[in-house]
């Protein structure tokens, strides 16, 4: 039965970290989700939007790379949903990304209340 707190967090790189500092930035960013964490339970998902010329300046693998070194060392981030920006969000489109993250943990959390606290494959039911 999972105990933990379900939690999204909305990361936007800013537009002045280069491909050389994106590494730096997410591991100081993605460090202070975790540290967030209330206990060992607590799931967080982040979505992380970075602008494309920053992505495109690293390559696929670079980036994959960088993001499951983050990951792998924070035991509460279960995942990172990477968007790609042509231009950085604007407060509203921000609020937007929340509202929406809340949505989808709200649904995944009505998903394990119905199937008694347990995560199993979405039988496409809600």
């Amino acid at each position: 039965m999972i105990q933990g707190q379900f939690r999204s967090s909305i990361l936007q790189v800013p537009a002045e970290v280069t491909p050389l500092k994106l590494r730096g930035y997410l591991r100081k960013e993605i460090e202070a989700v975790q540290a967030t964490a209330q206990n060992e339970e607590d799931i967080i998902i982040v979505r992380l939007f970075v602008l494309e010329k920053v992505l495109f300046g690293l390559g696929e693998k670079k980036v994959d790379s960088i993001l499951q070194g983050v990951v792998g060392k924070c035991p509460n981030i279960q995942r990172i949903e990477l968007e790609a920006l042509v231009r950085p969000l604007t407060e509203n489109e921000m609020q937007e990304a929340a509202a929406e993250a809340q949505a989808t943990l709200l649904a995944l959390s009505n998903r394990v209340m119905a199937s008694g606290g347990k995560l199993g494959p979405d039988t496409g039911t809600n």
